[in-house]
């Protein structure tokens, strides 16, 4: 019964050890594959758009406030789109 113990003892050892190994081992294989600018290049860009979105959103709104702004007395239609 005792030999039973330790072969059971043994085995849980080596299994715990060998998944501790191979998970370090994938860790830095996972960290050499990664660049490491990958957030700063991320991060970067997720900016960037957000910046332009902002700027369009601007111009549009402008443009929009430009076109429903008090109808000509002339023609009583709004004003004519700038951006034609």
């Amino acid at each position: 019964m005792i030999r039973r113990g330790f072969w059971l003892v043994t085995g849980f050892g080596l299994g715990v050890a060998a998944a501790t190994r191979a998970r370090r081992r994938v860790e830095e294989a996972a960290a050499h594959l990664v660049p490491a600018d990958l957030a700063t290049r991320v991060r970067r860009d997720v900016t960037g758009a957000l910046d332009e979105g902002r700027r369009e959103m601007h111009v549009r709104e402008a443009r929009l406030r430009h076109l429903l702004a008090a109808p000509d007395a002339a023609n009583g239609e709004g004003r004519d789109d700038p951006e034609r």
